[in-house]
């Protein structure tokens, strides 16, 4: 359903790699180009290690050593995924850095797990350290070849039960820079009252396949501040800081509209602004900062940097302005969310009002306030709202003292507090009836999975060597997307907390994203960069329909 106008050869770790659209952002006309998107899939079914009882001083091709292993009810607390490793054919001797092949652990146990990573014939180097009820993906690097190797390679990993972090630094110096595991090795182990469990991943190498890619240029030269999808169409709207807004057709390759909603100040009103911001906070006025579709996709809001709130009909390719009010006085809308089943009812935040407003459009644009309490009165804002897909009485916020709070739109009431500091929460799907949510720490390594009734973190995840940048869940499929420093796009099962895909799209820093359905019904995921905005596949089992919830 989408026109496919070039090939380029992407990395993947299966057969279906993932088709994506780039939109490069220049002042020239609109223009295509080839692009690359690495990527690097896993779709295998994971697996358990063994628990290491001894290991004796027989030779044994193993390394020297016979180690007896065994399977035990905690070892099905921990997890390795996928025990089949594809590597890409690269240039003779050249080694993988960086962005190997992904493996992800998971610990499930009350404890922390010291892991260790190498190939059969390597030496065990630094380690990682995994927290209680943790995800981590860690790479595996090796040395390519031009012809696949004759035999296969064999990695060893290695997952240590510890009662302590202190205990895993103990450990380190008995293992790092050795080939093997021995029987004295083993003896430290138990002195300390931890447990050894092993498994061994099997690694191959493989033709690279090819993904499609269009690359594109666009005319607007200023940052993305917001996207959205339409619900039925295949539209995108984008919001940006000179004031504009535009609507871009995926299918068709060309925009639908575009509008100026504000004029660009002049020099000298940016620089005074600049200036004044210090003294008192106050928002450059023309930027438009939030877009949103209704439920239905009949109507456009847009929110700008003057407290105003734009209604568009969005019915057909030409817009119409049905109404303009003043939602906050002379502060910005920051953020805009349009309830998931009633097209009437919106809610709109600012980062320089405590006040969250929930606007119904049917008893003309009267609204319901929720204020925002803050312990320091020095927090006076809202960074963004979101309506909760599966209790649509429900929305979520962070406010200005980084804070999530949970509101009830019937009763009014404060439901939750999560106390952070966070820059980011989404509502995070999960198969049973838990009540979970996704939240993001400033300059975090991982995400964590929360528990909204108990108010206590029930999982992290994290990529070894990397800070996560953004995080989002699908509204109604498992499916969870954390973007790295590096401008990776990470695609978890949110069901089981494992790594299913990495795509590496650009260096950039991620502005927006959001989900859209295609025309069969599939979910694509639209990423606003700060220099372009893509439009991938999510080719993954869990993007089943049959998966849904809602």
């Amino acid at each position: 359903d989408l026109a496919e106008s070039a090939s380029a050869t992407s990395v993947v770790g299966q057969e279906d790699g993932p088709s994506t659209i780039i939109i490069n952002k220049a002042s020239s006309s609109i223009s295509e180009s080839v692009d690359e998107a690495q990527s690097v899939g896993v779709s295998a079914a994971p697996f358990h290690p063994q628990k290491i009882i001894s290991i004796s001083k027989e030779p044994e091709e193993t390394g020297g050593y016979k180690i007896y292993t065994c399977s035990s009810e905690t070892s099905k607390l921990l997890e390795v995924y996928p025990q089949r490793l594809l590597f890409p054919l690269e240039p003779k001797n050249k080694e993988t850095t960086g962005s190997g092949c992904p493996v992800t652990l998971t610990n499930n146990t009350n404890d922390y797990v010291g892991i260790w990573i190498k190939p059969i014939n390597g030496k065990f180097k630094e380690t990682e350290i995994m927290e209680p009820h943790s995800t981590l993906v860690v790479y595996a690097t090796m040395k390519m070849h031009a012809q696949p190797p004759k035999d296969k390679v064999e990695f060893e990993v290695l997952m240590i039960i510890l009662r302590s972090k202190q205990d895993h630094g103990k450990l380190k110096s008995f293992i790092v820079d050795k080939l093997n595991m021995d029987s004295g090795f083993m003896v430290h182990v138990k002195n300390l009252k931890a447990e050894v469990y092993r498994a061994m991943l099997t690694a191959i190498t493989c033709d690279p396949a090819s993904c499609q890619i269009i690359s594109r240029s666009i005319e607007d030269t200023t940052l993305v501040t917001s996207i959205d999808a339409h619900p039925t169409k295949p539209w995108i709207v984008t919001g940006h800081e000179g004031g504009n807004f535009s609507i871009w057709d995926y299918q068709k390759k060309e925009t639908v509209m575009k509008l100026q909603v504000n004029e660009v100040p002049d020099k000298v009103t940016r620089m005074i602004h600049g200036v004044t911001k210090y003294i008192k906070e106050t928002s450059l006025g023309h930027p438009v900062y939030s877009v949103k579709f209704t439920a239905e996709g009949k109507r456009l809001v847009v929110g700008d940097g003057r407290g105003y709130i734009y209604v568009y009909d969005s019915t057909d390719t030409k817009l119409h302005e049905v109404e303009k009010f003043r939602a906050y006085d002379k502060k910005s809308v920051n953020s805009l969310a349009a309830h998931p089943t009633k097209p009437y009812l919106l809610l709109s935040s600012s980062s320089f009002s405590r006040n969250i407003k929930l606007w119904d459009s049917s008893e003309n644009w009267k609204f319901q306030n929720f204020k925002v309490k803050p312990e320091n009165t020095y927090y006076v804002g809202v960074h963004s709202v979101k309506f909760n897909p599966r209790d649509t009485n429900t929305f979520a916020c962070v406010t200005d003292e980084d804070k999530v709070k949970v509101w009830n739109i019937k009763t009014s009431i404060l439901e939750t507090t999560l106390k952070g500091p966070f820059v980011m929460a989404d509502y995070f799907f999960n198969r049973g009836h838990q009540h979970l949510m996704v939240t993001l720490k400033f300059d975090a390594h991982n995400s964590e999975i929360w528990d909204l009734k108990t108010r206590k973190v029930v999982h992290t995840l994290s990529v070894s060597g990397h800070k996560t940048t953004w995080v989002a869940c699908h509204p109604k499929l498992p499916i969870l997307v954390t973007m790295l420093d590096d401008g990776t796009v990470c695609l978890w099962d949110a069901s089981t907390y494992r790594l299913e895909k990495m795509v590496h799209i650009t260096n950039s820093k991620c502005r927006d994203l959001v989900f859209v359905q295609d025309t069969n019904g599939r979910p694509r995921l639209v990423i606003a960069f700060e220099t372009m905005i893509a439009i991938m596949k999510v080719n993954l089992p869990i993007a089943n329909t049959s998966n849904a919830s809602g």
